[in-house]
């Protein structure tokens, strides 16, 4: 699941990375930023999955406790928490993720999220534009993953799934 404000803030880097030379350190204060945006970038798909796939609850009332559950449910984007989350809707649900993610995506994913921690914890991160930008390829796959893992056992659920099946998804580097 590409996501739009991520593309437009790569595209805008990297633009402005390749127009002549340029610090190091605008570089690095440019992929710290990239860092924290794909983070809540990913944390505002995830929330969107999970609303979209309780939008078939009729009942209003239910349907605002679990809106209202899903934060403090929803505990942060590491792949096995996401997991437990999918598990919280069915055990097949979380089996599917886990089966749908290769090795490769889900190192590139953790690399995103190892070195946001790092940033947005003060501790620095030496992770270069190229490698996020690489990272970012691979890792936005993940949450193609999740999402048909989370509708997987809903009738009529093609209306909510906008990604590819996981074999035709494209982790090309652009």
């Amino acid at each position: 699941m590409r996501l739009p404000r991520i593309d437009q803030a790569l595209e805008k880097c990297t633009s402005h990375l390749s127009s002549g030379t340029i610090e190091v350190e605008i570089e690095n204060l440019l992929t710290r930023s990239l860092l924290i945006l794909i983070y809540a970038e990913f944390e505002r798909a995830i929330k969107k999955s999970i609303n979209e796939r309780c939008a078939s609850i009729s009942d209003d009332s239910v349907k605002n406790f679990v809106a209202g559950c899903t934060d403090r449910v929803f505990r942060g984007l590491r792949i096995d928490e996401m997991a437990g989350l999918l598990g919280q809707f069915d055990k097949s649900c979380k089996e599917a993720f886990h089966r749908g993610l290769d090795p490769e995506t889900r190192n590139m994913y953790t690399n995103i999220l190892n070195n946001r921690h790092q940033v947005a914890h003060g501790e620095g991160s030496h992770v270069t534009f190229l490698d996020v930008k690489q990272s970012y390829e691979h890792a936005h796959v993940v949450l193609d993953c999740f999402r048909e893992s989370l509708f997987q056992n809903v009738t009529g659920s093609a209306s909510f799934i906008e990604s590819p099946p996981i074999e035709n998804r494209s982790t090309q580097v652009f």
